[in-house]
């Protein structure tokens, strides 16, 4: 079982800003959560965006990583600044 965080406004479309999920055997790499998410919670692709940064055990990620073992996987979207 891995712990879902999703941050401001993905928390918001998703509909909570943390679940707990049994991953199927075949989700293996960021690339493949974020396709299976999108699915899962019908989000139309949003966690594709280039924008949506990705952190594996509170740390930033930056390529498709294994999520193999992880225990946290967190979405950010992006920041507004002003």
């Amino acid at each position: 079982m891995v712990k879902i965080l999703y941050f401001g406004r993905l928390s918001e479309r998703v509909g909570t800003q943390e679940e707990h999920i049994d991953l199927p055997d075949n989700i293996r790499t960021i690339t493949e959560l974020k396709a299976w998410l999108n699915t899962y919670h019908q989000l139309d692709g949003i966690l594709d965006h280039d924008t949506v940064k990705t952190m594996i055990d509170q740390s930033l990620n930056h390529k498709n990583s294994s999520i193999i073992g992880a225990v946290e996987i967190g979405f950010l979207p992006p920041v507004g600044g002003g």
